[in-house]
């Protein structure tokens, strides 16, 4: 086994996956880990951490090689999580396999006499074998794992998630009030063969088979238009994909069709790929829903 080392700006129970600023960086520990490695995570001795954790072994994460992104997790982000372009970070994660919290947390200096480099805040480093012995044999506890649904579709399969989760629905979208906690999609589809740009937004328990539904009667094979899937989003219930859904149409609303609301024309695919990305859930999705009911009611005097 193998100990590495990270300075982050925190530990939390339960506990993030370990993140990355740049793809290379993540690359480069997925490289280097094996079944059973450790990283000890360190607190940065900027003011971003808390003073009492500065420089204090907080934590120890058993990664794994499986990876994630920033939004597959509810993450309780902070207004310096992101940059001046509003970007998030740290966007790139490995899954962990387990987590736990240190109880003594000794300075990192009384482990090792070494002077760390940028490297251990961009990525992993490993310690040596004294202070490894050393940093894992402080007292800890487990934590959680904050792992959802959509999360643990990368490991197992989306299948295999939605059906640990609830049993896949099988009425139509008019009668979803009930399954409205059952695991469901939001959707970006690309209108191919349109004049001009356009696209559909939308969710669903199935989005490949909704895709599927749209070309049976677009018909692209004699000349229709195509629909494609570009961007799909699994979220933990039907009402947060709703919420998503909604949320992006809100954004583009002097965009949308007349004929059909949930698709937007002359908008790139680049600025609804920004705002799918921004977009994260409150911590109260039924007030979105709301929100997004009452805005259908009004819609915009010239998409009337």
């Amino acid at each position: 086994m193998t100990v590495f080392m990270t300075k982050t700006w925190g530990f939390s129970d339960p506990c993030w996956p370990l993140q990355f600023s740049t793809e290379g960086w993540r690359a480069r520990a997925r490289a280097a880990l094996k079944v059973g490695d450790v990283v000890v995570i360190v607190g940065t001795k900027g003011p971003q951490t808390q003073p009492a954790e500065q420089g204090r072994v907080l934590g120890i994460m058993e990664p794994t090689t499986e990876v994630a992104f920033w939004q597959d997790f509810d993450l309780p982000t902070r207004a310096e999580h992101f940059d001046a372009e509003g970007e998030f970070r740290w966007p790139y994660a490995l899954l962990n396999r387990g987590a736990w919290q240190i109880l003594d947390r000794r300075l990192l200096e009384e482990i090792s006499s070494r002077d760390f480099h940028m490297d251990s805040a961009l990525g992993i480093v490993p310690l040596t074998e004294q202070e490894g012995v050393a940093a894992t044999a402080l007292r800890r506890e487990p934590v959680g794992l904050l792992l959802p649904i959509r999360a643990r579709a990368r490991i197992e399969g989306e299948e295999i998630a939605r059906r640990r989760a609830a049993p896949p629905p099988t009425t139509t979208r008019q009668g979803i009030m009930h399954l409205r906690g059952a695991p469901a999609y939001t959707y970006l589809m690309a209108i191919e063969g349109a004049q001009g740009l356009a696209f559909k937004i939308g969710w669903a328990f199935e989005y490949n088979s909704r895709q599927r539904q749209f070309n049976q009667f677009a018909l692209p094979e004699i000349g229709g238009i195509r629909y494609k899937t570009r961007l799909h989003r699994l979220w933990d219930t039907a009402r947060q994909a709703f919420a998503m859904e909604q949320a992006i149409l809100r954004q583009f609303d002097r965009e949308r069709h007349r004929a059909n609301r949930e698709v937007i024309c002359g908008v790139s695919y680049q600025l609804l790929e920004a705002a799918w990305i921004q977009y994260w859930p409150r911590d109260k999705p039924d007030y979105h829903v709301e929100r997004t009911r009452q805005k259908i009611r009004r819609p915009h005097p010239a998409c009337r």
